[in-house]
């Protein structure tokens, strides 16, 4: 275990996800119950390792199965298990993988923010967090406390910091 990661909290997903990244924290739910809360269907929870979401996400709609470094595309159920999931031909949109620590599910996305979008909603069952970093330095993090408004700071590097706060209707700041 690299105890580096325990020592510096979450500090360590800004460096592992230089490219950008949000991250998802829900109270009080499992991981497969944060990825339907965030509006994957059934058939598109599939396990992936991070390496297999990179792969996939990266490549182009030309390539061939067998330039996924992750998967033997002889494999039929493996293969039809990712084309039923929707991550195959076409490369996905975007890819959530989630796990869980203690009471909470988080969710990572790479390159993405999909999942910030339902920090409101996911605060109706428990607290929520959403972290959400792109590659130039922009940065906004949301915190929605069980039934009340999502108070959301953001900021740039070199810029002072904004923060408003938007309730389940949109409305405020």
């Amino acid at each position: 275990m690299n105890r580096g990661h325990v020592e510096n909290g979450l500090c360590w997903i800004a460096d592992a996800y230089d490219t950008g990244f949000t991250f998802t924290l829900s109270e009080g739910l499992s991981p497969h119950e944060l990825l339907r809360s965030v509006g994957a269907e059934e058939h598109h929870v599939v396990p992936l390792t991070r390496d297999a979401a990179c792969d996939l996400l990266l490549r182009d709609d030309g390539d061939h199965l067998s330039d996924l470094d992750f998967l033997d595309w002889e494999d039929t159920e493996a293969v039809a298990r990712l084309t039923s999931g929707g991550f195959l031909p076409a490369p996905p949109d975007t890819i959530v993988r989630a796990g869980s620590v203690a009471d909470w599910a988080y969710a990572l996305e790479e390159f993405g923010c999909r999942t910030e979008a339902y920090a409101a909603a996911l605060s109706e069952r428990g607290r929520a967090f959403a972290v959400h970093r792109n590659a130039k330095g922009f940065s906004r993090v949301g915190y929605g406390p069980a039934t009340r408004a999502v108070v959301t700071a953001i900021w740039a590097a070199g810029s002072t910091n904004e923060a408003y706060m938007t309730g389940a209707s949109g409305n405020g700041r």
